[in-house]
């Protein structure tokens, strides 16, 4: 998980004024800058380890050497990725699709399903997904992504042909979404193009935990459906992430630093007694 310390940082801050009796010398404003920089805190996020069941190499679909190679990260609209190796095969890509896909014989099918597990305790708000499909037919379910919290509580990700995945390949088949929170990224020589026009892509889906998920936290991530066979899509993941993944120690050390800063401005207010003369 990545993580940002800014917050830590500024109750540290506090707690070392308190030691040295300077606090008094912090204004208003700056302690209100202070909460605001700890309000502006970037989201966290956990990605989710696929590369144990990572099953075909991606790089293979198509002309070699367009995607990005496993071992490294790519962020897709500021949410960060991690890249799986088939087999911890250098230069490989590797993805988790129905173990019966495959271009070489041209067709799959029957069901699948892929758990995936979390530490134990993570909570989060949204999953995001890079995903896609080898071929791909309008309007054809291929699958669906399930988070499901530890009270039972699950939210589906319907994975549809045209709607949020469509065939990595930019050529015959099924070249459109329509889902408005889908981000394309599309690909040339290993690294992100700006170009619509690139040979393959990938695609980000989001999927938002509902309030159910609230206080409770994440027991699996399921990746299951059915396989399609040749020219209706067969969808694999190239990556998952959740987020934002609170850190509560943190937000506790936030409420004791301005707990610590109230107390203490509130003694310095009181009138000092009067010495007798």
């Amino acid at each position: 998980m990545k993580t940002t310390n800014k917050i830590t940082e500024i109750v540290l801050a506090l707690a070392s004024c308190l030691a040295s009796n300077r606090l008094q010398i912090l204004s208003a404003g700056m302690a209100v800058a202070a909460f605001a920089a700890a309000s502006s805190v970037q989201a966290q996020y956990m990605e989710v380890a696929i590369g144990s069941q990572a099953n075909a190499d991606l790089d293979t679909y198509t002309s070699p050497n367009n995607y990005p190679s496993g071992g490294t990260q790519l962020t897709v609209a500021g949410v960060p990725f991690g890249l799986a190796e088939l087999n911890n095969t250098p230069n490989t890509f590797g993805i988790v699709q129905s173990p019966e896909a495959g271009v070489l014989n041209n067709e799959a099918s029957g069901p699948f399903n892929f758990a995936f597990s979390v530490p134990a305790g993570t909570q989060a708000q949204a999953l995001y997904c890079l995903m896609d499909s080898v071929w791909g037919t309008s309007g054809t379910t291929v699958g669906q992504i399930v988070v499901t919290g530890t009270l039972g509580e699950t939210a589906t990700l319907t994975l549809t042909e045209g709607v949020n995945v469509r065939d990595c390949n930019n050529d015959g088949w099924d070249n459109t979404v329509s889902d408005p929170t889908v981000v394309s990224t599309y690909f040339a020589n290993g690294a992100p193009t700006p170009s619509a026009n690139a040979q393959v892509r990938l695609d980000r889906q989001e999927l938002l935990l509902p309030s159910t998920f609230a206080g409770d936290t994440i027991a699996s991530i399921d990746f299951e459906g059915t396989a399609q066979g040749f020219g209706y899509g067969d969808a694999f993941l190239a990556g998952m992430t959740l987020g934002p993944v609170p850190e509560p120690s943190t937000w506790a050390l936030l409420a004791a630093g301005v707990a610590a800063f109230v107390v203490f401005r509130g003694s310095r207010t009181k009138p000092l007694p009067r010495r007798s003369s």
